[in-house]
């Protein structure tokens, strides 16, 4: 019996109606699943975004990005993108001219993160179709529709940076790997990349590895020198668009390590017009003297980024206080590498180790069964799923990019197996890209792991009582249930614990003395030093900082000293100068601090 081959859906009608199908099935998928955003603002990233989205509706100036409620009187200059704020407030405004502010709000809330997801499902789709054709494309729709992890970012509420940031950087690729109207693409990836990296620069090396392409394109064959000045042109112009629209005069010359700065633009020019001085006269040259010109131009980029401040050989957060590292930079849990993310949470390191693993194991398998004729779309592939998977073994937040750059590789392999196998049949294709899934492997495993019976216990140890689960966490401290006592006070300073302060400048009128934000050293360090130091000394740490409310959600384990001041309200020691207004049963305990006689 002959078994129906695989449908050829490579035409762009068919591909963009394929990911059309895709994008609808995962919005009605995210809408049941994750919807529920009425109850919580999602993480304390979203709610601070929030945050300076309403300042800017309430007349804050575009400028103006000096957060006063954050660590007051000192305030905190956020390195946020103001064109996702501004974006955001523009979406508010026109939905509030239907309905009311609150309606406008959840509305925003819901439906931003998914427009999203059909240009980055379509350009998904697009690079497996450059790596393996129809079988690719094919295999590469199952993978997406077996591995909901891709949309993590992409779910309602999720108002963040993170899903135009993965949108930007998975099109600037596909743009990259296009195999017609080279020239058109070519700018189009110029203006995704520094849109991308005007919205933050996580994907900074992805970035890089695409333009890198270009360049190496162009040294390879002249025929590439056009798409190769279109990009370098693109990106330069847009990068200058984006850098004087969000930032201010004043700031135009400082460099930064967090964020697009003076070192990086002027590295993207040098970068973008060196690319294009090559393309328009460096490309008539020798093939050695044309390598030669772009590794001028590229150690000059480079060169510029790293002397206007060398920290910046440190990381995006370099400036971060040491002191800071020890209570808490260290513990957040989007940078823990994969052992210690296997300690606290196996199912998502097991999830992130498999997917980057089988994407460059799909890589090298591409490198070995074409090495007589390797093509651009199977190198850029092979250098950006390294990449992503050494970043994401060492920070969890990075193994988006392993996902997305990491599928489409994943089914060119699975196209190639496809092809030689069996001819390309869709039943067997079918069964290898559901087989070969690796979020269904790795809950597989996982799931086998906790049959597997523990150790007993030795008689007479004393067995640890397990902590709460982190969904179980946020689930009661950051429902916007739990801030309605202290929305009733009338505003203050308040001192509690890091991962509240967003939550209380969204739903109160209070200032908060610690967030997690690295640009706020001041703060985080008072705040743990008055809440984990002698409640003896808490009192003139307090009135010194002019608090006027401590903040406490009991679920939450301590992140200071349990012999300290958090600990000793936690028991019920409560001293004569400070006083509780809420139940013992309130989600959230809050303590007045009584004036002075």
């Amino acid at each position: 019996m002959k078994l129906s081959d695989t449908p050829d859906l490579t035409s762009n009608r068919r591909l963009i109606l394929l990911g059309a199908a895709i994008t609808i099935a995962v919005c009605v998928v995210l809408a049941f699943t994750e919807g529920h955003i009425s109850r919580s603002l999602g993480d304390t990233d979203d709610a601070m975004r929030l945050v300076l989205v309403r300042d800017l509706l309430h007349g804050r100036g575009w400028y103006d990005q000096l957060v006063t409620r954050l660590q007051p009187p000192r305030g905190v200059y956020m390195h946020w993108s103001r064109l996702l704020d501004g974006a955001l407030a523009a979406c508010f405004w026109l939905t509030e001219q239907v309905t009311s502010a609150a309606n406008a709000e959840w509305v925003v809330r819901f439906v931003w993160p998914l427009l999203w997801i059909a240009p980055v499902v379509i350009a998904c789709l697009s690079i497996a179709r450059s790596l393996g054709g129809k079988l690719a494309l094919f295999a590469c729709a199952l993978l997406m529709a077996t591995n909901s992890t891709l949309f993590v970012q992409f779910r309602p509420g999720r108002i963040d940076h993170h899903n135009i940031q993965i949108t930007m950087a998975v099109l600037a690729v596909a743009c990259a790997m296009a195999g017609t109207q080279r020239v058109r693409f070519a700018a189009v990836a110029g203006v995704a990349t520094a849109l991308g990296l005007a919205i933050g620069i996580e994907a900074l090396a992805y970035h890089a590895i695409a333009g890198a392409s270009f360049a190496l394109s162009a040294a390879l064959d002249r025929d590439e020198a056009k798409p190769a000045r279109a990009y370098g042109l693109a990106l330069v112009a847009a990068t200058l668009g984006f850098y004087a629209l969000q930032t201010p005069l004043e700031r135009w010359p400082l460099p930064f390590c967090d964020a697009l700065g003076a070192n990086l633009v002027g590295a993207i020019l040098v970068a973008g017009l060196g690319l294009a001085a090559f393309a328009t006269w460096g490309a008539r040259f020798g093939l050695a003297a044309r390598f030669a010109q772009l590794a001028v131009v590229g150690a000059l980029a480079a060169g510029i980024y790293i002397a206007a401040n060398p920290a910046c050989l440190n990381g995006p957060f370099a400036a971060v206080d040491p002191r800071l590292r020890p209570i808490w930079f260290d513990h957040i849990s989007e940078l823990e590498s994969w052992p210690r993310l296997l300690k606290q949470h196996r199912d998502n390191a097991l999830i992130s180790i498999f997917m980057s693993l089988m994407g460059a194991a799909a890589a090298a398998i591409l490198l070995v069964v074409r090495w007589r004729r390797w093509d651009r779309p199977t190198l850029l592939a092979a250098a950006l799923v390294g990449v992503a998977a050494v970043a994401a073994a060492h920070a969890w937040r990075m193994e988006d990019y392993a996902f997305w750059f990491g599928i489409p590789t994943l089914a060119a392999a699975i196209g190639w197996l496809a092809g030689v196998g069996w001819r390309g049949a869709m039943v067997p294709t079918m069964a290898a890209s559901l087989v070969l899934s690796p979020v269904l492997l790795a809950v597989g495993l996982d799931d086998g792991l906790k049959l597997i019976p523990a150790k007993p216990a030795t008689v007479g140890a004393k067995v640890a009582a397990k902590p709460a689960a982190k969904s179980d966490i946020a689930d009661q401290c950051f429902e916007v249930r739990a801030y309605g006592p202290l929305a009733t006070l009338p505003p203050g300073v308040v001192l509690g614990e890091i991962d509240l302060g967003p939550f209380i400048l969204a739903h109160t009128s209070d200032s908060v003395l610690a967030a997690p934000y690295h640009r706020m050293s001041w703060g985080i360090w008072k705040a743990y030093e008055a809440l984990g130091g002698p409640t003896a000394l808490a009192q003139d740490r307090l009135k010194a900082l002019n608090v006027a409310y401590v903040a406490d959600c009991q679920l939450n384990p301590l992140r200071v000293n349990p012999n300290g001041f958090e600990g000793d309200l936690r028991r019920g020691h409560i001293p004569a100068w400070i006083e509780r207004l809420t139940a013992p049963n309130q989600i959230i305990q809050i303590y007045r601090v009584k004036s002075p006689a």
